[in-house]
């Protein structure tokens, strides 16, 4: 990270990319055929919880003024409110899902490390977030910190109603 690096994004990009360290240790094992697998519950499964998070932090990424495109598909599948589906044909292949949501956070971080404090520092009042964080700097900390942490818990709860052990 630059020395001349906000404040702000010093606090975040850190945290951020342990994020794709901790998410890889969570899902290096799981085997293909299981990756879109509920298990026979409401659970949600890796394929969905990796390209949900993948999907917000760009989203988080457009709020803080990055012109990444995403894609009406992403949309579809992964938005807030949308249910996780035990159809494997929609979602992407075990490779392809942890090549997007390790793209997408590496990319998150390298975005966050170019911005300056008052990125940070503006207010959130134009987002669905206004209610609950008054900057922005508050934004990027739920959704790189505490939104991809709750998921990476739903993982971890998959491996106990899959019949996996602890991550290692």
């Amino acid at each position: 990270m630059p020395d001349t690096a906000a404040p702000s994004a010093m606090t975040l990009v850190a945290p951020t990319r342990f994020m794709i360290d901790y998410a890889m240790m969570l899902v290096h094992d799981i085997d293909e055929s299981r990756w879109s697998d509920r298990c026979g519950s409401t659970i949600n499964h890796p394929a969905f919880v990796l390209g949900h998070t993948a999907y917000y932090a760009g989203v988080c990424m457009q709020m803080l003024g990055s012109d990444i495109e995403l894609t009406d598909t992403d949309e579809a599948l992964y938005r807030h409110g949308v249910e996780c589906t035990d159809d494997a044909g929609s979602y992407p292949d075990k490779a392809t899902s942890i090549a997007t949501f390790t793209e997408r956070l590496t990319a998150a971080a390298d975005f966050m490390e170019s911005l300056d404090e008052s990125a940070f520092a503006a207010s959130s009042s134009e987002t669905f977030f206004a209610d609950r964080f008054p900057t922005m700097g508050g934004v990027a900390t739920f959704m790189f910190i505490g939104h991809i942490m709750f998921h990476m818990g739903q993982i971890s709860a998959w491996r106990r109603v899959a019949g996996m052990g602890p991550a290692s």
